[in-house]
């Protein structure tokens, strides 16, 4: 009886995964997504984060062009994301494009063009400007009916490749992972009301022999991985719930987009994230300086009718290891401990044409004279990609021109420094017409921990994805990172317009005054002495044409 079971099995089972393999395929069908962003911008003392000297200015324009390819058959789709960003007129010694790209510095400093672009469009226009690839991925059903696995009845939507972070891990914009990665995420539908998102993500991989030397010469930078696990469910009408689990393994350096990089005396090298805090002389670092991060919280959307609120909390642990001085002099490794929180709650209420809004923002931080290779208590995204807090500020964030500010560091590490944020600031927004409408922000910025203004700063443009990315507070003299001054960063006002005048076209203006608080004051040392100089204010002034298609 079982010997006729066995192969009778076997056929049905054949059968039912050939079956589907013989259906009639469906026509491929090739879609085309995308923007095109015209933006000219003008400002004062705000590019290079040094408040204390304002003669940063300038006025420039650009282009950015968003494409998305995506290649279809049936349920299964590939996309392919380009961007490409052209300023106008050349802006350093060169074009900024190949051959001798150097774009990327401010004022085209080193042959370059401006921060973010990839060419300038000089006379002629003849610029070999780079396409960016941001995303290139494949899409399919990995569970339920006509998948890969059709023998599980529930549907799971999978992603491979370099991708968006989107919604995997929250609702709101870069509280903890935003931007792109490389590698595998899912979604399963359980039912309408219950989902599971899960992602592996890739930040860095070691390829085969690249571990095999002494510590001092590999060339490899480790594995550096992330899983997150993002159920979501929404209990009733109005109401969705997003819970967040994260673990992120780190080998020696990593990315500075998911690792602040902060200045520290008692650190090999003196900066958190540099190649000596790593443990060895290597532009790799050391792999054997292993850092476990963990991220565990909640982020909400409820909507009662005008009534809407979004909190958003999120706790942080782990351990990290770096080359550091001991108390007894000696250089070896020191295991950090960490412990961070982030709250962020969104009110709002819509009445009629206005609408009001307020935003709350807390994350801790550490103390001026905290040895941060021992304690890190300012929280740390995943990736979030210069976005947090946009559409909030266009100095202290990124706004109408998103290139722009030298406060890039804070969104992208959602900390000043080490020292954490708090903020309770308020928007505005009437229409006027379904078509137009005029905005306003106050932004109150603090920080959670006093900064000591008896250091320096680097240029925010130094913030680059590669390397061990920007210092937004540096020692002077021997007076530095011993005692707070100030948690006042200062008071951001906005002002702007959106007006969508034509089909898929929006033409937005706005305007922005930072009143610079006594935190953004800076220590140089002038005729060998230390002296501190008072922050000044600085404005911006920004438009764009936008097309999307």
């Amino acid at each position: 009886m079982s010997r006729t079971l066995v192969p009778l099995f076997a056929l049905v089972l054949l059968m039912v995964l050939v079956t589907p393999c013989l259906a009639q395929a469906p026509t491929p069908k090739v879609t085309i997504t995308g923007l095109f962003d015209q933006v000219t911008a003008a400002g004062r003392n705000f590019y290079d984060a040094n408040f204390t000297r304002d003669n940063d200015r300038e006025w420039y324009g650009r282009t950015r062009f968003r494409p998305d390819f995506q290649f279809a058959v049936g349920r299964t789709k590939a996309v392919l994301g380009i961007e490409l960003d052209l300023a106008y007129g050349q802006q350093g010694p060169n074009d900024g494009g190949f051959p001798g790209n150097n774009s990327g510095s401010v004022g085209g400093g080193s042959g370059g063009c401006k921060t973010n672009t990839s060419g300038c469009l000089d006379i002629n226009t003849d610029v070999a400007g780079l396409f960016e690839i941001k995303w290139i991925y494949t899409e399919f059903d990995l569970t339920g009916k006509d998948s890969l696995m059709p023998f599980i009845p529930v549907l799971t939507v999978a992603r491979l490749g370099g991708q968006p972070f989107a919604s995997l891990a929250s609702y709101k914009t870069a509280t903890y992972a935003n931007g792109d990665f490389a590698g595998v995420s899912t979604i399963t539908t359980f039912s309408p009301t219950v989902k599971l998102s899960l992602a592996y993500v890739i930040a860095e991989d070691q390829l085969a022999g690249g571990n095999r030397l002494a510590a001092p010469a590999r060339t490899s930078r480790g594995e550096d991985y992330a899983f997150i696990v993002s159920p979501e469910i929404t209990p009733f009408k109005g109401l969705d719930i997003k819970p967040l689990f994260s673990w992120y393994h780190v080998d020696g350096q990593t990315s500075s987009s998911t690792r602040g990089n902060h200045a520290n005396v008692r650190t090999a090298g003196g900066t958190t994230n540099g190649v000596a805090a790593g443990g060895t002389t290597t532009t790799a670092g050391d792999s054997t300086q292993h850092e476990e991060r963990y991220t565990v919280g909640l982020d909400m959307r409820w909507r009662v009718g005008p009534f809407g609120l979004d909190p958003t909390v999120y706790y942080q642990w782990g351990t990290r290891d770096t080359q550091a001085f001991r108390t007894n002099g000696s250089v070896g490794k020191v295991e950090s401990d960490m412990s961070a929180w982030l709250v962020d709650i969104i009110g709002s209420y819509q009445l009629g044409p206005l609408l009001l809004e307020a935003r709350g923002v807390y994350t801790t931080g550490n103390k001026a004279r905290d040895n941060l290779s021992r304690s890190i208590r300012y929280y740390q995204p995943l990736d979030a990609d210069g976005s947090f807090f946009t559409g909030w500020a266009s100095i202290f964030a990124s706004g109408v021109d998103y290139f722009n500010g030298g406060f890039l560091p804070m969104t992208r590490w959602i900390t000043y420094d080490r020292y954490g944020l708090a903020t309770l600031s308020g928007r505005a927004t009437y229409s006027i017409t379904p078509a137009f409408s005029v905005y306003g922000i106050v932004a109150p910025m603090f920080t959670a921990e006093k900064v000591d203004v008896d250091t320096g700063v680097t240029p925010a443009s130094t913030s680059a994805n590669a390397g061990a990315g920007n210092v937004p507070r540096t020692v002077v003299y021997d007076k530095s990172f011993v005692e707070g001054d100030s948690r006042y960063l200062g008071t951001e006002l906005n002002l702007g317009i959106t007006w969508r005048f034509a089909p898929n076209t929006a033409f937005d203006l706005a305007g922005s005054y930072l009143f610079a608080g006594g935190a953004l004051d800076t220590t140089e040392v002038l005729n060998g002495v230390p002296t501190t100089r008072s922050a000044n204010d600085g404005y911006q002034i920004a438009a764009r044409v936008r097309l999307a298609f």
